[in-house]
């Protein structure tokens, strides 16, 4: 697999890949460190999210490889074919008896032993069609049907399946995706504008509307007000930080990953790496990001045209949008919100698009303009 290497013009961007690789498998050991203790109290087995994780990690890793090798151009040919099997998943997970049900949302489907989120699919495939549809119609990309509402509406026709699930936070980050890569393929400002004032205001209301959002939204201003109730993650999250300290606990001696800090494996993930391994471990995640975030952009400002720069900038933007609002959450910048950090966190639908998405970035860098 390393053949790509022999010659110089088809090597792709060597750091980044060994970036993605090291943050990976990092993950791999945090999921195992944060999950251990919970799998062996509920399914008997400590090592059973390892497991699962390293199947995932592996397609993954396969699927990265895969895209890497593959000319990114040829995406093109399959954005509407994507669209349309996305559409019919999203469409299908809202089906009681097909959508499996977690926590009041259907947001998972079941494939014998595959499980997996068709909204992550669904942020893979929006960026796509945007890069592939910004780019074709750059001629008339000043124009308000052909430029603004008709990626608006087709984009928005997924973005309102997955807030139905409901999955507000996946299809917030989406809107924002949305206008940024409007934004970028240069479409009028004066009709982006009203679009961000609609998803505040938007926002606004469905917090509202919604009671455990609005309790989310209340205990992150405060909470210490219910430390036992709606504000119980963040406290907890609070004190995994407080007790890490500079040099942490050391690894694999968490005690909030022991049933007071819950989803330790997945959303808060994060605050338990601020435990075990300190500031120094959490500045060095953050300094893997911002590598990778670094070597993205270099990748998308040498793209050989305009898709490949779409994709990369798209592709980037989400990836560290999500990392950051997770990271936000632990530390009790932002309500508390269902977010996987990604590379990091167990979760196989959320793993496997990232380092497709990773795949195709590296594959826009060995076309690169040198």
């Amino acid at each position: 697999m390393f053949k790509i290497f022999n010659s110089r013009e088809n090597s792709p961007d060597f750091l980044l890949l060994t970036a993605v690789i090291l943050i990976s498998c990092f993950g791999l050991l945090m999921v195992y460190s944060t999950s251990s203790v919970y799998a062996m109290e509920k399914y008997g087995d400590p090592s059973r999210f390892l497991k699962l994780h390293m199947v995932y990690l592996m397609i993954g890793i396969s699927s990265m490889i895969l895209f890497m090798n593959i000319d990114y151009r040829i995406l093109r040919k399959f954005v509407y074919p994507a669209y349309i099997i996305c559409l019919i998943l999203l469409i299908i997970v809202l089906i009681p008896g097909i959508g499996k049900k977690v926590s009041g949302a259907y947001r998972w489907l079941t494939f014998g032993p595959v499980t997996f989120q068709p909204s992550e699919i669904a942020k893979f495939v929006v960026l796509l069609y945007l890069a592939h549809s910004l780019d074709k119609k750059r001629d008339k990309i000043e124009s308000f049907s052909v430029g603004f509402l008709s990626h608006l509406l087709v984009s928005g026709l997924l973005i309102g399946l997955i807030f139905i699930e409901p999955d507000f936070g996946t299809s917030a980050i989406l809107l924002i995706m949305l206008i940024f890569m409007m934004f970028i393929g240069n479409v009028r400002i004066r009709y982006i504008l009203p679009l961000v004032l609609f998803t505040g205001a938007f926002a606004a209301v469905a917090i509202a509307t919604r009671g455990y959002r609005m309790d989310r939204f209340l205990s992150f201003l405060d909470p210490w007000k219910d430390p036992l109730g709606s504000g119980y993650q963040a406290v907890q999250s609070f004190i995994a930080f407080g007790v890490g300290g500079i040099y942490g606990m050391g690894l694999g001696d968490s005690t909030q990953k022991l049933f007071f800090l819950p989803q330790a494996h997945t959303d808060f993930i994060f605050s338990i790496i601020g435990e075990e391994l300190g500031f120094i471990g959490v500045a060095l995640v953050i300094a893997l990001f911002l590598f990778i975030l670094y070597r993205s952009i270099r990748i998308g400002v040498k793209a050989p045209d305009l898709f490949g720069c779409y994709l990369v900038c798209g592709f980037t933007l989400l990836i560290a949008v999500q990392a950051v609002l997770n990271m936000a959450v632990s530390v009790g910048l932002f309500p508390t919100k269902g977010l996987t950090l990604p590379f990091i966190s167990y979760g196989g639908s959320s793993l496997v698009c990232c380092l497709t998405a990773m795949g195709i970035v590296l594959s826009v860098s060995k076309a690169e303009v040198k």
